[in-house]
C-alpha cells in the first residue's frame, strides 16, 4: 500500500508539468518594404495567453503549451495583421509586415480609464506616439505638447514647462494633472507639476494622452485644466540598447535680438538599456543628461507705472530685481526743510503729493546663473507571475539647476527630487503605491535676495539720519538748488546715493548674494527649506468579468502630504504638516442600440483633512456612432481643486514688510490677526497716501478659502472619412465658481489707526490667495484636420479658441491665453530608396493678448509669435543609426510665453540616433 500510495503522489505531481510541457517557436520579422527590423511587434497564440514582442533586432522566441498546429497572430500599430499557422517547431519563422495606415488603430485608456479608440473617446484627447517623438524636430517631447490641439504653455526656462488647456495659463499651474507610469507627477509642497523633471526620459516615451479641460472624476483634485498621462516603455516589448546624442547652438544672432548671452553649445544626451532575461523578468534603465546656456528674462517694463528709470525715480522694472523696495522720501523732504528753512521755497511745492523713490534694481543676466543643467535617471524592475500577473518596481531620480517664474523668478539650484513606485497588477485590477520626494536645494529667490543685498551694501534708513534715501534726498535737494529741473535731479541724487553699490557679478557681490541666498528665511535670509514628501496608495477594480452586461471601474486613492519647510514656505516650525486626503470613484458604462451608442458616467468622492466637507464631482458622457468611423459626442464634467498647500498654508515674507499668504483662516486671523487689525485693499491704501483721505480706505472681505469648481459642457464630433482624413471639431461652455485668484492687501499689526498707513515701515503688505465671488465663465470652440497623403507623407492643421466672460476686476485671474491659437504640421516618415530620409516642420502662431502674473510679479501684452520648427534626418540601415539636423524656432524671431518670462530664439542642433528609428 505504502507503494501504491508513493506512486499515486508521483504520478500527482508529474501531471501538471505534463499537461504543461511547452513548446518554443524562432523567428524574426522585418518590415517589408524596406527590410529593417520590426521591433515591438507583438507575437501572440490565438486562444491562449502565451504571447512575446520582437526585441530590437526583430527576432522572438515564443513559449506555449498548446499542441501544434497552432495560429499566430501577429499585429503592432503601423502595420497590417497577419494570421500564420504554424505546423511545427523544426524551422525558424521569417515574416515579413506591410506597413499600414494608423488613423483608425489609435486607441486611448486616459479618456475613461479603458481601451478605446481615439474617435469613439467621449472627451477631447489628444496623443503623441512613441513615432512621432522619433520624427518630431523637437528635441524634448514637452516642446511638442505646444503643437496640441486645445493646450497652451508658458516656458520659465529651458527645463522647466508648465503645460494647460482651456486658459487660466500661468507658470507652475496647480490645476492641471501630470501623471506619469500612474504617478501623479506634482512637487509634494508646491502642487504644481515637475513637467520633464523627473518626466519620462527622451528615448522611454511609448505614449501621451492629453485629457482637455475637465478631468476631476477620474483623476481627482487639481484636475481643472486638464490631465496628461504619459506611459514609459514596457521592457518586456522595447529591449535592446538605445542612444541618442543631441548637439546644438542657441543664442544666434544675440545682439540684434537684445540677447546679453552670446552664441552657446547645447548638450542632450539620452541612453536607454533593456532587456527580458526570459518570459518572467525584465528590466530598464534610463538616463538623460540636457546643458546648455538658458534663455534670459529682460523685459524692463515698469511695474509701478509709466517711463523707464531714466524718467520715474520710482522705477521697478518687471526682470530687474530690487526695486520692489519703494519710500515716499517726503518725511526726509520736510525733515531737511524743518533744518534749514532757506529751503521751504524749494521743498513745500513738492509736498503736495507723495515723492516715492524705489531702489535701484538688477538686471537678470550677471543676478541668476542661466547655465541651466538636468540630469534624470529611471530603473525598472518588472516580474510576471503569470501571463496575467505582474509585478513591478521603479525609481526616478532627478537633479539640477533650472529658473521658475512665479510671485517672482526662482534660481533652482541643486534641487533633487525623486519618485519610487511598487505595483502589482493584472488584467483586471492593480495596486500601486509610490512616494514622491523632494529637497529644493540651495533655491535663490530674485526680487527678496536682491532687495536685501541692496539693505547689505547700504541700509535704505538707520532711523536716524543715515541711509540710501537720506543721502539720495540730500543730493536730491541739492541738485534742485543748483538749477536742475526734478528729472535731472532724481538721476543725479541716484548716482550719488548709489555710490559704492555692488557690480552684478563682482566676487563681492556673489558672496553677498550667497550668504543671503544660503540663509533659511526663518532666519532673516531667502532660502526656503523643503523637504515635503507624498505617499500616495490607489487600487482599482474593473469588473468585466463579473459583471458582464456593464462596465463597471472602481477604485481607492489615499494620499498624504507630509510638508516640511523648516518654517520657510509654511507654519511648520515645530514639526511637518500632514495633510491627508481619501477618494474613491465610480464609472459606470453601457453599449445600446448594436453598440452604437456608449453611455457613461463617473463619480468620485474626495475628502481632504485641511477643508471641513468633502468633494463629488460627476460626469456623463453619450457617444454615437452616426455612421461607420463617425461619432457625436456629448459629456457633462465637473471638476474641482481644493486649494494648493500653497493657496492654503504659504506663509514666506518675499520683500520689505511683505508676504506670500494662503488664504486659511489659520494664517488670516492666527498669524496676520486680520481678526483683530482689519486689512485693506493695496489699491485703496496706496490711494489714501496720494489723497490723505481716509474715506478712499477699502476694507478687504476674505472667508477661509474654499476648493474651486468648474461645471463644463463639450459638444463634439470625429470622423475618419475614406481612411486617410481625420477630423475633429468640438466646441465648450464652462462656469466656474469660488475661484482662487490673488489680492494685495495691507494691514497695521497692533494698531487699527489707518493714519499708520502714511509709514511704509508701519504696515504689513500681503499677496493672499482667496476665492473670488463673481462667477467666471469661459467658453471656446475647436476643429483639426490629419490627412494622410500617401507614401507616408502626412499633413495636419488645428485650430481652437479660448475666451474669458464675467472677469473678476476685484483679482487677478491669470486667464493669459490668446483668443485663438493655430497650429500645423508637415511631414514625411520614409521616402527614397528603402524610405531611409524623413523629414518634419510644424509651425505654431499666437496672437499678442494679455498676461498678467499671479503675485505682482508683472502684466502686459504679450506680442503675437510665429514659430517654426522643421528636422530632416537620414537612416543608416546597416548600423541601425540615423543622423536628424534641424532646428526650433528656425527664424530665430525671439518670442516669450509670458510676462517676466524668458525670450526664447532659435536653437539648430545635429543628432545621432542609435537603434531608435
Amino acid at each position: 500500500m505504502r507503494n501504491i500510495a508513493y506512486l499515486m503522489l508521483v504520478i500527482c505531481m508529474l501531471t501538471p508539468f505534463a499537461g504543461f510541457s511547452q513548446q518554443i517557436l524562432h523567428g524574426n520579422i522585418k518590415n517589408q518594404l524596406t527590410q529593417e527590423p520590426a521591433t515591438a511587434i507583438s507575437i501572440r497564440v490565438k486562444d491562449d495567453r502565451a504571447g512575446t514582442f520582437t526585441d530590437d533586432k526583430g527576432n522572438f522566441q515564443l513559449r506555449f503549451s498548446k499542441a501544434f498546429p497552432v495560429t499566430l497572430l501577429i499585429s503592432a500599430i503601423g502595420y497590417e495583421k497577419q494570421e500564420i499557422v504554424v505546423q511545427n517547431s523544426q524551422q525558424a519563422l521569417q515574416i515579413q509586415l506591410n506597413p499600414a495606415s494608423t488613423m483608425a488603430e489609435e486607441v486611448v485608456i486616459s479618456a475613461s480609464r479603458s481601451v478605446q479608440t481615439k474617435l469613439s473617446s467621449p472627451v477631447t484627447i489628444e496623443q503623441i506616439s512613441a513615432k512621432e517623438v522619433q520624427n518630431s524636430p523637437q528635441i524634448n517631447y514637452m516642446d511638442m505638447v505646444q503643437g496640441l490641439r486645445g493646450v497652451d504653455v508658458t516656458v520659465s526656462s529651458l527645463g522647466f514647462t508648465s503645460v494647460t488647456t482651456r486658459g487660466f495659463n500661468t507658470s507652475g499651474n496647480t490645476n492641471f494633472t501630470q501623471i506619469v507610469d500612474g504617478m501623479d507627477n506634482q512637487a509634494p509642497g508646491l502642487n504644481f507639476p515637475l513637467g520633464s523633471v523627473i518626466g519620462l526620459s527622451q528615448l522611454d516615451v511609448d505614449n501621451i494622452e492629453l485629457l482637455s479641460g475637465a478631468s476631476s472624476a477620474l483623476y481627482g483634485s487639481r484636475g481643472l485644466n486638464g490631465t496628461m498621462v504619459m506611459t514609459g516603455k514596457d521592457p518586456f516589448k522595447y529591449k535592446g540598447l538605445s542612444v541618442l546624442v543631441t548637439q546644438g547652438v542657441n543664442h544666434i544672432n544675440n545682439k540684434k535680438n537684445n540677447d546679453p548671452v552670446s552664441s552657446s553649445p547645447v548638450y542632450d544626451w539620452a541612453i536607454r538599456y533593456a532587456n527580458a532575461i526570459n518570459d518572467k523578468f525584465a528590466y530598464k534603465i534610463n538616463a538623460q543628461y540636457t546643458q546648455a546656456k538658458d534663455w534670459v528674462a529682460n523685459d524692463t517694463q515698469n511695474k509701478n507705472g509709466p517711463g523707464g528709470p531714466d524718467v520715474d525715480p520710482n522705477y521697478n522694472g518687471i526682470n530687474m530685481y530690487g526695486g520692489a523696495t519703494s519710500t515716499d522720501i517726503n518725511p526726509f523732504l520736510y525733515a531737511a526743510m524743518m533744518g534749514n528753512q532757506d529751503l521751504a521755497p524749494l521743498i513745500e511745492p513738492l509736498l503736495a503729493k507723495p515723492n516715492y523713490v524705489a531702489r535701484t534694481g538688477y538686471p537678470e543676466y550677471g543676478y541668476l546663473d542661466n547655465n541651466a543643467n538636468i540630469f534624470k535617471v529611471n530603473a525598472e524592475l518588472r516580474y510576471r507571475f503569470t501571463s496575467n500577473l505582474e509585478a513591478i518596481a521603479s525609481g526616478t531620480f532627478g537633479t539640477g539647476n533650472i529658473v521658475y517664474t512665479n510671485d517672482t523668478r526662482y534660481q533652482i539650484n541643486d534641487f533633487k527630487v525623486g519618485q519610487y513606485r511598487l505595483e502589482l497588477k493584472s488584467d483586471d485590477w492593480f495596486v500601486r503605491t509610490y512616494t514622491t520626494r523632494e529637497n529644493s536645494g540651495n533655491t535663490l529667490i530674485a526680487g527678496p535676495t536682491a532687495q536685501l543685498i541692496n539693505e547689505a551694501w547700504k541700509v535704505s534708513y538707520d532711523g536716524q539720519v543715515g541711509g540710501w534715501y537720506p543721502e539720495y534726498t540730500e543730493a536730491f535737494i541739492g541738485a534742485l538748488a543748483t538749477g536742475s529741473n526734478q528729472q535731472q535731479a532724481h538721476l543725479l541724487a541716484r548716482q550719488f546715493a548709489d555710490q559704492g553699490r555692488l557690480v552684478e557679478g563682482s566676487a563681492e557681490f556673489n558672496e553677498l548674494k550667497k550668504q543671503i541666498s544660503q540663509t533659511p528665511i526663518s532666519e532673516g535670509g531667502t532660502l526656503f527649506l523643503d523637504r515635503s514628501k507624498l505617499y500616495n496608495t490607489e487600487f482599482q477594480y474593473n469588473f468585466r468579468n463579473l459583471i458582464p452586461f456593464l462596465d463597471v471601474i472602481a477604485g481607492l486613492n489615499w494620499r498624504l502630504y507630509n510638508l516640511d519647510s523648516k518654517n520657510t514656505l509654511f507654519p511648520d516650525k515645530e514639526k511637518p504638516i500632514r495633510v491627508n486626503e481619501y477618494s474613491g470613484y465610480l464609472s459606470l458604462g453601457k453599449r445600446l442600440l448594436e453598440d452604437r451608442l456608449t453611455l457613461n458616467t463617473s463619480f468620485r468622492l474626495d475628502k481632504n483633512t485641511l477643508f471641513g466637507d468633502p468633494k463629488l464631482t460627476s460626469r456623463a458622457s453619450a457617444v454615437l456612432q452616426t455612421a461607420v468611423q463617425n461619432y457625436l459626442r456629448f459629456s457633462y464634467q465637473n471638476a474641482y481643486s481644493f486649494p494648493s498647500n500653497i493657496q492654503a498654508l504659504q506663509n514666506t515674507m518675499n520683500g520689505y514688510n511683505s508676504f506670500s499668504s494662503g488664504g486659511s483662516n489659520l494664517l488670516l486671523n492666527d498669524h496676520y490677526h486680520f481678526n483683530e487689525f482689519p486689512p485693506y485693499t493695496l489699491a485703496s491704501v496706496q490711494e489714501f497716501q496720494n489723497t490723505n483721505d481716509p474715506s478712499v480706505l477699502k476694507k478687504f472681505v476674505y472667508d477661509d478659502i474654499k476648493p474651486q469648481t468648474v461645471n463644463s459642457f463639450e459638444l463634439g464630433y470625429a470622423a475618419l472619412i475614406a481612411k486617410r482624413v481625420m477630423v475633429d471639431v468640438l466646441g465648450y461652455y464652462s462656469t466656474w465658481e469660488n475661484f482662487i485668484g490673488y489680492a494685495n492687501v495691507a494691514n497695521s499689526p497692533g494698531t487699527d489707526d489707518v493714519n499708520a498707513f502714511k509709514d511704509q515701515s508701519k504696515y504689513m503688505v500681503y499677496n493672499i490667495a482667496f476665492n473670488g465671488g463673481e462667477t467666471v465663465n469661459t467658453y471656446g470652440y475647436a476643429a483639426s484636420v490629419r490627412v494622410d497623403l500617401g507614401k507616408n507623407f502626412t499633413g495636419k492643421v488645428n485650430y481652437y479658441s479660448d475666451f474669458l466672460k464675467n472677469k473678476n476686476n476685484s483679482q487677478i485671474n491669470n486667464f493669459n491665453t490668446p483668443n485663438y491659437h493655430v497650429n500645423m504640421e508637415f511631414g514625411n516618415s520614409g521616402f527614397g530608396k528603402k524610405q531611409v530620409w524623413s523629414f518634419n516642420t510644424t509651425l505654431r502662431y499666437k496672437p499678442g493678448y494679455h498676461y498678467a502674473v499671479a503675485g505682482g510679479l508683472g502684466e502686459g501684452e504679450v506680442p503675437a509669435s510665429t514659430v517654426i520648427d522643421a528636422q530632416i534626418s537620414y537612416k543608416i540601415l546597416k548600423a541601425r543609426s540615423g543622423i536628424r539636423i534641424g532646428g526650433t524656432n528656425i527664424t530665430n524671431k525671439y518670442y516669450s510665453t509670458g510676462i517676466a518670462n524668458p525670450r526664447i530664439g532659435a536653437m539648430y542642433y545635429i543628432s545621432y540616433a542609435y537603434n531608435i528609428f
